[in-house]
């Protein structure tokens, strides 16, 4: 592929020859035409001698202007822009004058957003909690940060930032970086202040720690904060900002709990952004800054778990980067182990083993889906042929990387030994990026001479497709309490025909559950009666005794709707169509489309529904729902 960066197959940028080490920023954002104007100044550190231009990564956008930028003055230089492709977008190329290796530059581009840009998403006034006011957050993992701005969109060329950003006067802007009273871009003077004069404010904001591009973040809207620890708040529209206090007040118990496992917090500030129900994610680890989806809201912190992933991200993808998203894995599995054991830490190891049955289920289902011999089920997959990462997506690079760092500790005998190792892992590689074979490499250094890692199958591991070649062993006690009670039911109505016994079951049946465990109880009875539904009428009865049809935790009821359509349950369908269009999450909108579309009662429903509705949903959900339907191809 023409200009195809020799170690990252998703970016077409040369970071091998000059390397981007900062960016300064200026965003204007016109609500109106829903378009970002910018000013992105790239300091450029020449690698090579042979280096003749800055190759960046672009995707719709419009490129006004390329300059040399030396003080306060500028020179235009000559750039292309490439041939687009469907998933790389397109390359910019820079010529650069005269450089040698060692020098340092600064090349500003001037750019503009489509309306089209996969990176943001503008919400009219109505399709936010408040309806008063427009709203704008942005979401650039795997590859999106090139529609945004021009950039080195790789994992691997981590940078450092400063923006100032201008939005209309009476909203607030955010961005993944600690927030300042002045303007801290070092080389910059304000470009857009005119056009801004009278109607909008300005913003500004320094992020000191490198990161790669997937993780420059962007919001703005009508926004309130609430203190909720010592270095934490909550920001969220008005009519949320309360709820969100509430639901995530144990955030300081993660990050102290974090920090005793993998070292110090060192970002600083660790907010929270509870975003408008369109966000297509749980959350999204944006240092200083955490996305996540009002889903979470329960009203009783059943959910926030998830707050705790996105905290261990801190340590385990923003701090140590995989290379390229090949090695995903070394973000996603990671974390998801971190997270497992502040978990256990606070709720004991029960709930460590609870958690990790629960994604052995999760990443059955994925391998599954892709068949057991796709190469996406590798830990490590192969993108090469221009493929989207976002794609490969999946539980499989938090799954199954979890249960291959949990082997490799029982391997070197149990968490007191592997824990050192992790919390050096972080140490030796933070601020920068590693790969799977480095870590292959610092595991075996670190662990030299410890018996029983010669019989690690690292290849059958890293690059086997399928489950995971070792099946560990984990405390099944939570688990067994959900899978005993599916039983119950399944074997009531064994063969769907409704009338079962079950005058033994009782509302105490699920009394002092964790929400967890009740979504765990109807996982297994989605697995039990795979072939054979439910009856109607024994899912009723089911909800007469546990009231799953009030509950406000939406794992709860992402697994109960399905249960329901699975059971051809007709009258379930306003509640589901309800809640596809009140979020926009995929962990729950592509499982509900799926489940209606391959119904006989339900197909009609969501074609229309995702027809009439697919305008609320991200760009990103938009695309991956309109293929589950079909309607686009793969």
């Amino acid at each position: 592929m023409p200009g195809t960066s020799t170690n990252d197959p998703c970016s077409q940028a040369n970071p091998e020859e000059a390397l981007v080490t900062n960016v300064d920023i200026e965003f204007f954002i016109d609500f109106e035409a829903k378009v970002i104007s910018s000013f992105t100044a790239l300091t450029v550190k020449v690698l090579s001698e042979e280096t003749a231009n800055l190759v960046l990564d672009t995707r719709d956008l419009d490129v006004h202007a390329c300059v040399l930028v030396s003080g306060s003055s500028e020179e235009k230089l000559e750039y292309a822009v490439g041939e687009k492709h469907e998933a790389l977008g397109s390359s910019l190329t820079i010529s650069l004058p005269g450089v040698h290796k060692g020098d340092e530059i600064i090349v500003g581009v001037h750019s503009t957003t489509s309306p089209s840009c996969t990176a943001v998403q503008f919400l009219e006034p109505q399709q936010t909690a408040g309806g008063t006011h427009p709203y704008l957050f942005s979401q650039c993992q795997a590859i999106h940060a090139r529609s945004l701005i021009p950039c080195q969109d790789t994992p691997g060329a981590k940078m450092t930032y400063a923006a100032t950003v201008w939005v209309p006067s009476d909203l607030t802007a955010l961005m993944s970086a600690v927030p300042s009273d002045t303007d801290v871009r070092g080389t910059q003077s304000l470009r857009f202040k005119e056009r801004a004069t009278g109607t909008h404010k300005a913003f500004h904001f320094l992020q000191k720690i490198s990161i790669p591009p997937y993780l420059l973040a962007l919001a703005a809207g009508l926004l309130e904060a609430r203190d909720i620890g010592p270095r934490s708040r909550v920001w969220s529209e008005p009519t949320m900002v309360e709820s969100g206090a509430y639901e995530f007040a144990d955030t300081e118990k993660f990050l102290s709990t974090g920090e005793a496992i993998a070292g110090e917090y060192v970002w600083g500030r660790y907010d929270i952004l509870l975003l408008p129900p369109s966000f297509p994610y749980g959350g999204m680890e944006n240092p200083c800054l955490t996305f996540v989806t009002p889903t979470l809201l329960a009203g009783d912190r059943s959910q926030a778990n998830v707050v705790a992933h996105e905290i261990a991200h801190s340590w385990c993808g923003n701090l140590v980067t995989n290379n390229t998203w090949e090695h995903f894995w070394l973000n996603e599995g990671f974390t998801v182990f971190l997270e497992r054991k502040i978990l256990g830490r606070l709720h004991g190891d029960p709930m460590f083993h609870f958690h990790a049955l629960g994604g052995l289920k999760a990443l059955a289902d994925s391998v599954k889906d892709f068949g057991a011999t796709h190469p996406f089920t590798a830990l490590v997959p192969e993108l090469t042929g221009g493929q989207d990462p976002d794609d490969a997506f999946s539980s499989v690079p938090y799954e199954k990387g979890f249960n291959f760092l949990y082997y490799l500790q029982t391997t070197v005998g149990g968490a007191e030994k592997f824990e050192p190792f992790f919390r050096e892992h972080i140490q030796r590689y933070a601020n920068s990026t590693v790969d799977s074979l480095q870590f292959k490499a610092f595991f075996i250094e670190y662990f030299k001479g410890t018996k029983g890692i010669e019989a690690i199958d690292w290849d059958a591991w890293l690059y086997g497709p399928g489950m995971p070649p070792v099946e560990n062993q984990f405390d099944g006690s939570l688990m067994q309490q959900a899978d005993a009670l599916a039983s119950t039911w399944h074997l009531g109505d064994v063969m769907g025909i409704g009338g079962g016994n079950f005058e033994g079951c009782s509302a105490q049946d699920i009394e002092g559950w964790e929400g967890e465990q009740v979504v765990a109880f109807l996982e297994k009875l989605l697995e039990l009666r795979s072939m054979t539904a439910l009856h109607p009428t024994t899912v009723r009865r089911m909800d007469d005794l546990y009231k799953f049809s009030a509950s406000r935790n939406s794992e709860i009821r992402h697994a109960w709707f399905r249960l329901n359509i699975k059971a051809g349950c007709e009258e379930v369908i306003p509640h589901v169509t309800k809640f596809l269009v009140e979020q926009g999450r995929m962990k729950y909108i592509r499982p509900l489309y799926r489940a209606l579309f391959n119904s006989q009662m339900g197909r009609k429903t969501a074609l229309d529904t995702f027809t009439k509705h697919q305008g609320i949903y991200h760009p990103i959900a938009q695309k991956m729902v309109a293929q589950d339907l079909g309607l686009i191809s793969k």
